[in-house]
């Protein structure tokens, strides 16, 4: 973080920390839907307008560290030839609300999110350094985040919901593009509710093609309550979470 850049965007938060409405619209920084499916890197956001490039482990945490898009060809290849880099949203407005102590500032500019949820993002290229893919995955790890001022993101066990979230931004039709798909062996409801959703939908005039998941279930050995103690509730047994794959279709 450049103390020159940071001392700018300190000097664009007094008026919104002021309330002046209009000097916040002007505030921004680049997100998942700043890059450009299937084109190449040279037409994609600077390096700089993210951080903490790695090679990506399937919508899971980060792997190698890397300097940016341009080292694609150090990850190794999914099971499809895509090379997946995981990346984060710049965190200078988050620092900046931190140390004014602005919690409403914290929650809008906290880690990498959308819709405050806390997500993995990630950018599939093929091997001629072609974006095919953007990939966002719920991430459970700012559930144990421990800061002084905690942003208000939804939690872990609201993750399934960004598959709705999703789906309403890409207009995916439960009834004509998702299967309700079947629980496998010891799997359970949460309470009333089993989700375990899979959505598919081509769109051409896009150039696209969105894959979508949304999972609320207990797996195998998990439980509402304390086996030994049947009147002790447990906690955090149980998978809540959502997928979006959106790639390009020529």
């Amino acid at each position: 973080m450049g103390f020159a850049r940071q001392g700018a965007l300190a000097l664009l938060l007094i008026p919104l920390l002021a309330g002046a409405a209009p000097a916040a619209e002007l505030l921004r920084r680049a997100t998942v839907w700043d890059l450009t499916l299937g084109a190449p890197i040279a037409d994609q956001p600077k390096p700089q307008e993210f951080r903490a490039f790695a090679c990506g482990s399937n919508g899971g945490p980060p792997h190698q560290k890397l300097a940016g898009w341009s080292d694609f060809r150090r990850c190794p290849p999914e099971p499809g030839g895509l090379r997946e880099i995981y990346f984060e949203y710049d965190d200078e407005l988050e620092y900046i609300a931190r140390a004014r102590d602005i919690e409403s500032e914290v929650t809008r500019w906290a880690g990498t999110t959308e819709q405050a949820f806390p997500v993995i993002a990630s950018a599939l290229f093929d091997e001629t350094g072609r974006l095919a893919g953007i990939r966002l995955v719920t991430d459970a790890r700012a559930d144990h985040r421990n800061d002084i001022i905690e942003a208000n993101l939804r939690k872990r066990e609201d993750a399934y919901v960004f598959g709705a979230v999703m789906a309403a931004r890409f207009g995916i039709d439960a009834a004509r593009d998702c299967a309700a798909l079947p629980p496998a062996p010891g799997e359970s409801a949460v309470g009333p509710r089993f989700i375990k959703q899979q959505c598919d939908k081509s769109d051409p005039a896009q150039h696209r093609r969105i894959a979508l998941g949304a999972r609320l279930y207990r797996k195998p050995g998990q439980s509402g309550t304390n086996p030994q103690a049947p009147s002790q509730l447990t906690k955090g047994q149980f998978e809540s979470s959502a997928r979006v794959e959106i790639f390009w279709a020529p």
